[in-house]
């Protein structure tokens, strides 16, 4: 088949760090392509120039706006929208030739804005049946789009030939807004196999805990610093957090770990390349998600995959998967004093304990599994 991808985040190259969602998305084009399909992506151009896998071509639609995420941008600026309204001109003409040329069969929307509303447009002019996999950004970001929120989403959902999201609660979710019905497909992706263990030279009392995320308030990078600054003095010197992520909280970050004087605990980074993000996890005792508001995380299968338990907020299905399977800790509440309550708890536990847990848990989140269950519908 000739499959066509439409997203708003794609890799410039294959561990571009910054291509936050894409890598995901990078990952489902190259299984489809090894399983002999051809694969056209088309990205929002986000980077001046990408670098295409083999089996993979990459046409993207031209945009104005910069390498930013479309979902951390303010509905509120006037250029912004002026930046949103070239997008959908020039990404419908995109999707539209894009069918012409390459004779599409099948389209998949990552995201219901933009890339659904492209699909809409090329199965109005080109008759290309298209799907929709939504994701939580969606739900949390569009629908607080004034007047025409819930119906883009609805409208869009409501002409695809089917729907997925990439978490229960969020199938839920969708359902709700949508009346259609919505099937789960998890997002994941592959990691390099580490290569390098960290920290060797480190007391064995030192425990070392990762972040791996966009800076922003719905992620809880700031609930994260709180949590470790209300540890007893003792525990916080036996703790090394180290966070790494793009997004618009990062200098409030830098400010709050300078304030609360702790820069001897907590190091704070720029975004993660695929091979040294394998090694920190392979390295760190837990990952940390401190989400308000969360789906499925990628960083969530990626720590399973290598086989790090997780310390999580009790938000969308991260909980539930958890607890069902014991591959991590929740907190009680999602707020910084039952964070750090469950940081302090993983102290006197062994990373070794949750090895079966984290196994039987990451069976759902293979790749493979999750391309041929889409190809399947």
């Amino acid at each position: 088949m000739n499959i066509h991808i439409i997203t708003s985040s794609y890799p410039a190259y294959p561990d571009d760090p910054s291509g936050t969602m894409g890598l995901f998305v990078r990952q489902f084009a190259l299984e489809l392509a090894a399983m002999g399909h051809s694969v056209i992506v088309q990205p929002v151009a986000r980077k001046k120039e990408y670098f295409p896998d083999p089996g993979v071509t990459i046409v993207p639609t031209p945009w104005k706006g910069g390498d930013q995420e479309l979902a951390s941008m303010s509905l509120m600026s006037p250029k912004n929208w002026w930046y949103f309204l070239l997008l959908f001109i020039n990404g419908i003409k995109n999707t539209i030739k894009i069918n012409d040329k390459y004779k599409i069969d099948r389209t998949l929307c990552m995201l219901v804005v933009p890339s659904g509303i492209f699909g809409v447009a090329g199965k109005l002019k080109n008759k290309t049946p298209y799907d929709v996999w939504i994701l939580g950004s969606d739900i949390w970001k569009v629908r607080k789009i004034p007047f025409l929120g819930k119906f883009i989403i609805s409208r869009v959902a409501r002409f695809s030939d089917r729907v997925f999201a990439d978490g229960l609660q969020l199938c839920q979710d969708v359902e709700n807004i949508t009346g259609e019905p919505c099937e789960l497909l998890h997002s994941s992706r592959k990691l390099p196999v580490p290569q390098e263990q960290l920290f060797l030279s480190d007391s064995l009392k030192i425990r070392h805990f990762l972040f791996v995320g966009r800076y922003h308030i719905n992620k809880g990078p700031d609930l994260l610093i709180k949590a470790i600054n209300l540890l007893p003095r003792d525990v916080r010197e036996s703790v090394r957090i180290h966070m790494f992520g793009l997004g618009p909280m990062q200098a409030q970050l830098q400010s709050m770990i300078s304030e609360m004087k702790l820069q001897d605990c907590i190091s704070l980074h720029g975004p993660i390349e695929a091979q040294e993000f394998s090694d920190y996890l392979q390295s760190v005792s837990f990952l940390v998600i401190p989400s308000r508001i969360e789906s499925i995380p990628v960083v969530f299968s990626d720590a399973l995959q290598i086989g790090t338990p997780i310390i999580s907020m009790p938000v969308g299905d991260l909980g539930g998967i958890i607890k069902q399977h014991r591959c991590g800790i929740v907190a009680m509440d999602t707020n910084p004093e039952a964070l750090a309550v469950s940081i302090e708890e993983s102290l006197s536990t062994s990373k070794d304990s949750f090895k079966d847990g984290i196994s039987a848990a990451y069976e759902q989140f293979r790749t493979n599994k999750i391309v041929h269950k889409w190809l399947s519908f």
